[in-house]
């Protein structure tokens, strides 16, 4: 149980780290469907966190699917 509390401890901070800046999110949402975005960390809470698409949209995930690496990040490519 502590393991599980620690990872998501850490995991909040990783995102925290990222908030802000222009990132590539990679999200698996099962059955091969594998989604790229564009955007930036817009807000961190508890339990969640959003991210703002380049179009405006906004999306929200779990600290879990970072953990389950449901959700990856990843570096903008360069222009």
């Amino acid at each position: 149980m502590r393991e599980i509390v620690h990872g998501l401890n850490l995991a909040k901070k990783r995102v925290g780290l990222l908030a802000g800046r222009d990132i590539i999110v990679v999200v698996n949402r099962g059955r091969n469907k594998i989604e790229k975005l564009y955007g930036k960390i817009d807000e961190v809470h508890d339990s969640i966190f959003t991210l703002k698409e380049r179009e405006g949209k906004v999306s929200s995930f779990s600290y879990s699917d970072v953990l389950t690496k449901s959700v990856k990040f990843f570096p903008p490519e360069e222009q």
